[in-house]
């Protein structure tokens, strides 16, 4: 069983990977293409990302909540249960997600004030930031349909979706931006036409599976908002404690000056990318294993969960020496500047090798998430992302930003040992209750 199962979540992993790969790359593109064209629409969208954020949060709770539906329905052979589900999700996440939309909207001059927007720009900005939010409103049906998708078993008709979607953006950004002169707007109207183009095509592949031909009533699912509160809730959670704890981490390195913190952001996009496969791995895993549960076969869950873990162990093991041994011209590349590349190197020479800690640990997590156990997950991350911002803003006092680097790569370390565990006696104790 260890082998097949190694090789079907690889298997589901890969269109997995390359679907999260363009999600994180796709921003950064966006950005530079924007500094080339309009530092005012620049300046808008980095002023946004704290709002941003919240949206996103949002979107991961709603898209892992479905995800795991869909794979539990998968394993118990009910296709007819997979769309009214995601129905269900898209009523409830319209109204959640419209009504965070209107209080922006609404609150959008006091926001601006508060981000000390300068008077000049105010108007604008306020105009940009209630586009934006009205455009964003096509990405929550977008990730529901492409989760029904991959939790299904079509994660490569899912991924086609979201990398359609995000072609679509940076063309539109790329074409508007450099074509015509409506500046800061080219990005909500990129936004909406790249979730526009991901929802058609998620929509046509939807239509020519079973799961559209044997669905059953879009009427009220009760078990969808459960669904919601025990995975999607503490994983939304989750996602902004992670958010609050990597801004914090910046206000901790602050005090060192412009090349401290810019090398500390260039390793965190170089940690993001890092990070994409232990969430491909974790979320393959969770989908094998909820279909097991689906199909009644619960002797099989162990086997499963050792199988991903055995992954991302392998991959991991390649990928944190990938990262350590050219540290140097690494750095190089991802930071630019020399200044701010030796502050790069500096860290990674600290914490480079342990990103493969922190791969495994943010796999065994994920897991956690998706097979309901996003309560433990949310605990294990609060220590974490806390402990690193509290500890570390005590030692940079007297150790100086490297006592900060040797806190996370002890508490990266820490966490593969803890988080495995942990997610192994949770699945030796059994699952609580079902996800549909």
């Amino acid at each position: 069983m260890l082998w097949a199962g190694r090789r079907e979540i690889a298997r589901l992993a890969f269109p997995i990977l390359y679907g999260e790969v363009v999600g994180v790359i796709t921003p950064l593109v966006v950005v530079a293409i924007m500094g080339r064209v309009d530092e005012e629409a620049l300046y808008a969208r980095s002023l946004y990302m704290p709002l941003a954020f919240l949206f996103i949060a949002l979107q991961v709770g709603f898209e892992i909540s479905n995800q795991v539906a869909a794979a539990v329905s998968r394993g118990s052979e009910r296709p007819q249960d997979v769309l009214p589900t995601a129905m269900n999700m898209i009523r409830v996440g319209a109204a959640v997600w419209g009504a965070l939309t209107l209080v922006i909207v609404i609150c959008a001059p006091l926001i601006a004030s508060l981000l000390e927007v300068p008077p000049g720009s105010t108007g604008d900005f306020v105009s940009f930031v209630r586009w934006f939010c009205v455009a964003n409103l096509l990405w929550l049906p977008l990730s529901l349909a492409s989760s029904s998708l991959r939790g299904y078993g079509h994660a490569r008709r899912a991924a086609g979706a979201v990398l359609l979607g995000a072609g679509v953006e940076v063309g539109v950004v790329a074409v508007l931006g450099f074509g015509t002169d409506i500046g800061m707007y080219t990005l909500p109207i990129a936004t909406a036409a790249g979730g526009g183009a991901g929802l058609a095509f998620a929509f046509a592949a939807l239509v020519r599976t079973d799961i559209w031909r044997a669905r059953g009533s879009l009427g009220r699912r009760p078990e969808a908002i459960s669904s919601l509160a025990r995975v999607g809730g503490p994983v939304t959670i989750s996602f902004l404690v992670i958010a609050v704890g990597n801004f914090s981490l910046i206000w901790v390195v602050a005090p060192f000056g412009p090349d401290v913190v810019s090398g500390f952001s260039a390793a965190a996009t170089l940690e993001a990318l890092i990070l994409v496969p232990s969430t491909a791995i974790g979320s393959a895993t969770a989908i094998t294993m909820n279909r097991l549960r689906g199909a009644g076969r619960p002797d099989l869950l162990l086997p499963a969960l050792r199988a991903g873990l055995g992954l991302a162990w392998l991959t991991y093991g390649v990928l944190a020496l990938l990262v350590w041994l050219p540290r140097a011209p690494l750095a190089a590349l991802i930071a630019g500047a020399p200044d701010v590349a030796g502050q790069t190197e500096h860290l990674l020479t600290i914490v480079g090798l342990t990103y493969g800690c922190m791969g495994v640990t943010v796999t065994a997590i994920v897991i956690l998430q998706q097979i309901g156990g996003g309560l433990i997950a949310l605990m294990m991350n609060l220590p974490y992302f806390l402990g690193s911002v509290a500890v570390g803003a005590l030692i940079v006092e007297s150790a100086g930003v490297q006592g900060l680097y040797w806190t996370v790569a002890v508490l990266n370390a820490t966490g593969m040992l803890i988080a495995p565990l942990v997610v192994s006696r949770f699945v030796r104790r059994g699952f609580p209750g079902e996800a549909r």
